[in-house]
């Protein structure tokens, strides 16, 4: 029997490219982590020479068209037409590079019409270009049954090389998609992308706005081998990541961090991540929206899942909702799978989510209750106080609500039968029995305001006990309304 070569069919390019991404904007992280191991590749080489590498991201929504380009080693023109037209080849090693399986920029495949790559290396005169027509891509998938990935790619590529006329020693990469379709233009939404940006892609915090900057980045270089931070622009400005002192949390308030401790994770046997988490008081969750919450994991300084990634490692998901902090991965097993949601299975990765949850996850889940039932007891207390303030409140001024003073004797009687303070218990006693026999407000002040106006102030003493108004405010404002009205008798 003859054997035969296994057949690769059409639709492993639509598998690699928009079904691997379960959104647009993860393609923008792809060519990123591409970018990044270029100017990595060129430091190495280059190692004496300080190269000032950035990144560009350039959109257009006039012309529907995203660029990404960057500075880094480039391709050599003998090898360009193998590297930009192979899928799954790659010379990449994961112990060094962010994307090593040769199939990251075919993210861009399914988003617009034409996908182009075009490069040079330093000290060389020409330049490579791949150019990839995706329009005639999905046409081919919906209609040609019988084609292979091989056949494909001839089709729908075309790659030319031409002379480069500017220095020869400029060394770049361009991604450059043209007449974008991707979901309600997402990909052409600058804020959306530039937030996306801040917080996945390895670039530098704001020492501007977020005072540790300086020390985290410090402990990081120590700690992590090969840290480092990139220059990343999108249309000209300046990309950071999202910290800063101020925390925006959950029902409208903000706390503020009060400094940074670091934790290590570990085996028996190596170092398995380092991290940072920000010293808050635990109050609540912290709002999505200003996007540091939750402890993120990075690799080679790239984000790794989202802000949900560790909330399973906690005794309630939402308590990861309260820290906010990064954990970087040290050890060279913990690979990243080809999403970059989490990592490939091995012992390493149950030994580094295991250490995560001895370290962090059950410490500050016990922190987080005991910080909860201590702000409970403080808030039972605060009730006390006001109710005891409002009942000698009334019992020294009168009432102005029959209602309202139906509800304090209520209140303080509940009081009374869950407190187990036997001297307690005399006072609440004292205290129901002056209550119930206070008088109204008119009786006690003995005025001249007609019934009409009484029954109103009534009214609006119990509409503003409803409002949750303390004794002190209540009291200026019927005062003052008080004084008024017997003014306007006069």
């Amino acid at each position: 029997m003859e054997n035969k070569k296994p057949r690769i069919g059409k639709y492993i390019l639509d598998s690699l490219s928009i079904g691997m991404y379960n959104h647009p904007l993860m393609l923008i992280r792809e060519y990123i982590q591409n970018s990044t191991d270029a100017i990595d590749e060129l430091n190495r080489k280059e190692a004496a020479k300080k190269n000032r590498a950035k990144i560009n991201i350039y959109l257009d929504g006039k012309e529907k068209k995203l660029l990404v380009q960057d500075n880094g080693i480039g391709i050599p023109a003998e090898k360009a037409r193998e590297i930009l037209q192979d899928i799954g080849k790659s010379n990449k090693k994961f112990s060094e590079n962010r994307g090593f399986r040769g199939i990251g920029r075919l993210g861009g495949l399914g988003y617009c019409k034409f996908l182009t790559f075009t490069t040079k290396a330093k000290g060389e005169k020409c330049v490579s270009t791949s150019t990839w027509n995706c329009d005639q891509l999905r046409d081919i998938i919906k209609t040609d049954n019988n084609i292979e990935t091989a056949e494909i790619i001839t089709k729908i590529t075309k790659f030319t090389q031409s002379r480069y006329e500017r220095d020869p020693d400029d060394h770049f990469f361009i991604v450059e998609m043209t007449n974008l379709q991707s979901s309600r233009d997402i990909l052409l939404n600058v804020p959306i992308v530039k937030s996306y940006v801040a917080e996945v892609a390895p670039v530098p915090f704001n020492s501007r706005i977020f005072s540790y900057s300086n020390q985290i980045e410090a402990s990081l270089a120590e700690n992590i081998l090969k840290y480092n931070t990139y220059d990343i622009f999108i249309n000209n400005e300046k990309i950071y990541k999202p910290y800063q002192d101020t925390i925006n949390m959950r029902g409208d308030k903000k706390e503020r961090i009060k400094g940074i401790d670091f934790f290590k994770l570990e085996n028996l046997f190596s170092k398995l991540g380092f991290g940072w988490i920000a010293r808050t008081d635990l109050s609540g969750s912290i709002n999505s929206n200003c996007l540091m919450d939750g402890i993120r994991v990075r690799c080679g300084n790239m984000l790794i899942g989202n802000n949900y990634s560790l909330d399973e490692f906690f005794r309630e998901k939402r308590f990861n909702r309260y820290l906010l902090g990064e954990l970087h991965v040290i050890h060279n097993n913990l690979i990243p799978n080809s999403r970059r949601d989490d990592f490939e299975d091995n012992e390493v990765r149950e030994d580094f989510y295991d250490s995560f949850i001895k370290t962090i996850g059950l410490p500050f889940s016990k922190k987080i209750r005991e910080v909860s039932i201590e702000r409970s007891k403080n808030r039972q207390l605060t009730i006390e106080e006001n109710l005891y303030e409002n009942s000698l409140y009334m019992i020294k001024n009168g009432y102005f609500s029959e209602s309202y003073k139906v509800q304090l004797i209520d209140e303080i009687g509940k009081l009374k039968k869950n407190n187990n303070n036997n001297d307690k218990e005399k006072d609440f006693d004292v205290l129901l029995h002056k209550l119930r026999k206070t008088k109204n407000f008119f009786e006690v002040q003995n005025n001249n305001l007609s019934n009409k106006i009484k029954i109103l102030l009534k009214s609006l003493y119990t509409t503003l006990s409803k409002e949750g108004l303390d004794v002190e405010k209540k009291e200026r404002i019927m005062r003052t309304i008080v004084e008024i009205s017997q003014k306007s008798l006069l």
